[in-house]
């Protein structure tokens, strides 16, 4: 059943000048070992999703970041290249019971990100 659904649009050149502070109140340890091998407009575009997609999930959740940071979630990918979240222990009481769906896309200057949430009712 159909629990939230949560879209986010991000302006890529908004992280151009990122302080280190906010990257890491952004992003979870996993992610910040990731963008160490970035460069460029792939830097750009990593922060940007992972921001657009975190927004993306409270929104969907209905709580906004209010109970948790970005960094109690992480964007991975599969084999495929196929997006998906991984919630710390603090983030997980409040996806109990829920799956959560993740599309993320780039188009020159943009990041989106759009979350569905289902579960049984």
């Amino acid at each position: 059943m159909l629990k939230g659904i949560g879209v986010d649009i991000v302006q890529t050149s908004r992280f151009a000048a990122i302080r280190n502070n906010t990257v890491s109140h952004i992003l979870s340890p996993a992610e910040l070992e990731r963008l160490e091998s970035l460069c460029g407009q792939a830097r750009l575009e990593f922060l940007s999703s992972r921001f657009a997609s975190k927004e993306a999930l409270v929104k969907a959740l209905g709580t906004g970041f209010g109970p948790l940071s970005p960094a109690d979630i992480t964007v991975e990918n599969d084999a495929a290249g196929r997006p998906y979240f991984v919630l710390s222990d603090r983030a997980r009481p409040l996806f109990d019971g829920l799956a959560a769906h993740l599309s993320i896309s780039h188009e020159k200057d943009y990041s989106v990100a759009m979350v569905v949430l289902d579960g049984k009712d």
